[in-house]
């Protein structure tokens, strides 16, 4: 029987990575910052006699990492869900809150990980699992701050890979599309004072389409749980509607054709965007093709 320890599970899609991974027979160590928040994983795991125990675990901090390790003992599986979703133009998105965001997207992530290595070595085995986002593959105004937190575990995961194959430890990384979770409610609005607000328009507009139709953080959770039972997982797999079209929108543009897509003026983006992806950005009515 595999263990798996998650980070982030008091919420969203690391709280339904934990259910569907102990309902499919796994060991979880559902870890969270505040474990007053994972009251109900435990009356459920209680109520199906799942094999799930919350563990409190603060990725932004040393002692808290390594006590919630020594307290997992060896795992086969990490998947680094933890994170923030904030939004902001470059220059308004301050240096405090760019630190504090990699602080938890990225350093957290790498803690965690150097946590979990040393036992997987040793066994020869293992699966880390990052959780990252289309906006690791493709950077849009207003997320510069998120997208570069993901454009880093993009870089070190893929190193990782190369790295960890030798000892037989796998290594995987999730890109999910819009997904109805909490963060969405975290993530706020773009001030409408901002001098980026002609940028900003365009960016509420695509983002708002997606989160009109998201995925369910089930949907993320049964890709985890592919991916675990995959004997040859692939580095990367995408989850959810409007991921593979915005990656390749991006792969089909020269870097100028994108930054003048982004930077047109609000009637224009939306025609353009219409014509390029067969979306109407401004009807919410209608659910989109997958």
């Amino acid at each position: 029987m595999l263990t798996a320890l998650i980070t982030g599970t008091s919420t969203g899609i690391g709280r339904a990575t934990a259910l569907e991974l102990a309902r499919s027979g796994l060991t979880v160590w559902a870890s969270m910052r505040d474990t007053s928040m994972g009251a109900s994983l435990e009356s459920i795991a209680s109520s199906e006699n799942l094999d799930l125990r919350v563990l409190q675990l603060d990725v932004e901090d040393d002692d808290s990492v390594d006590a919630a390790f020594q307290k997992a003992g060896d795992i086969d599986v990490l998947i680094n869900n933890a994170g923030l979703s904030p939004i902001g133009s470059v220059e308004e998105f301050q240096l405090d809150a760019w630190k504090q965001l990699f602080e938890t997207n990225v350093f957290g992530l790498i803690r965690c990980t150097q946590a979990a290595l040393p036992a997987m070595r040793d066994n020869a085995f293992g699966h880390i699992i990052n959780i990252s986002s289309v906006a690791g593959r493709v950077a849009i105004p207003m997320f510069g701050a998120y997208s570069s937190s993901k454009w880093a575990v993009e870089a070190l995961t893929e190193t990782l890979a190369c790295e960890a194959s030798i000892f037989g430890i796998r290594v995987s990384l999730v890109e999910p599309g819009a997904v109805a979770t909490p963060i969405r409610e975290k993530t706020g609005r773009p001030n409408r004072d901002s001098p980026y607000r002609p940028v900003a328009k365009n960016w509420g507009f695509s983002v708002g389409y997606d989160h009109a139709f998201p995925s369910e953080p089930e949907d993320v959770a049964a890709c985890i749980d592919q991916l675990i039972r995959d004997p040859s997982p692939p580095l990367r797999v995408t989850v959810g509607r409007g991921v593979e079209q915005m990656v390749e929108l991006r792969s089909g543009h020269s870097d100028k054709e994108w930054v003048d897509l982004w930077s047109s003026d609000t009637s224009n983006f939306l025609s353009t965007w219409e014509s390029l992806t067969g979306d109407d950005l401004t009807d919410l009515s209608t659910k989109p093709d997958s």
